[in-house]
């Protein structure tokens, strides 16, 4: 009786260190890559209660003062009312096409450094707009003629845009073979700008016309950010094949901005996935 208690207990024992052993293959993977679509924000609070100052020193530059200026002003401020109520201008998505590159770490607590990062600029828009079946013109805006006081004016005008986020974090990988959770906390850098390029030639009127852009500050649209984050991972799939998906609370700790004031959100994401070996 005693030899089948002594057989039993180490049964037991081999059965609990195997299955300490199975779990903890499936929590930590030695390395892995990915590739994912992330989405960042932008709080848009700043530039709309700059846009009255900018709109009204530009209309000064061309001439229009009194009840036709105060007139455009409020139908301006109007709009920019309709579309604070309309779309959450303080997490306005920006969307970034990266990856990530992640390292296994033999510590109990934290077990993943994972470095990351994405982009996007106006070439990169183009290529997916095209690869969808449309097409973005450059310059967008290309010789419209305009009136301006009875003179005819030419308007030619493109927009350029690059954002990008890098990313450090550390992790805790918890895995249940066919899904997974991941908790993380790290730091950020983000950066981005937007330059509207607009050429007019207006005879008889250039001077203000000139002013009237410099008024608008369009070298001003910039925005750069260094913040500590935590964050959350859903994984669905097998070990070496996972379907991601991550939401990240923002904490910015230094911001730099152009004229307009742009600022990064406090909420990030992105869904992708991860190959693991």
């Amino acid at each position: 009786m005693k030899t089948m208690n002594r057989k039993n207990a180490a049964l037991a024992r081999g059965v609990v260190f195997g299955g300490i052993l199975l779990l903890s293959s499936f929590a930590a993977f030695p390395g892995g890559i990915g590739l994912d679509l992330s989405v960042c924000t932008v709080d848009l609070s700043g530039p709309f209660g700059m846009v009255p100052q900018a709109a009204g020193d530009a209309l000064a530059a061309l001439g229009v003062t009194g009840s036709d200026a105060t007139q455009i002003l409020q139908d301006l401020s109007a709009s920019l009312a309709d579309i604070e109520e309309t779309y959450p201008i303080e997490y306005f998505p920006i969307p970034l096409v990266g990856g990530a590159i992640e390292i296994g770490l033999p510590f109990i607590l934290i077990d993943r450094l994972v470095f990351s990062g994405g982009m996007i600029n106006d070439s990169i828009l183009r290529g997916i707009a095209d690869m969808a079946g449309y097409s973005i013109p450059q310059p967008i805006i290309s010789d419209v003629e305009i009136d301006v006081a009875g003179e005819t004016a030419n308007v030619t005008a493109d927009l350029q845009l690059s954002a990008f986020k890098l990313t450090s974090e550390f992790a805790k990988h918890l895995d249940l073979l066919v899904a997974g959770i991941e908790l993380g906390a790290g730091v950020d850098l983000i950066q981005g700008g937007i330059v509207p390029t607009v050429s007019v030639t207006a005879p008889g009127y250039q001077a203000e016309v000139d002013e009237a852009l410099a008024a608008l500050h369009l070298d001003g649209i910039t925005w750069r950010t260094f913040a500590l984050h935590v964050s959350a991972q859903i994984e669905l799939g097998p070990p070496f094949l996972r379907l991601v998906v991550q939401g990240a609370y923002l904490l910015p700790i230094s911001e730099k901005s152009g004229w307009w004031g742009i600022t990064s959100g406090t909420i990030s994401g992105k869904i992708g996935v991860v190959i693991r070996f």
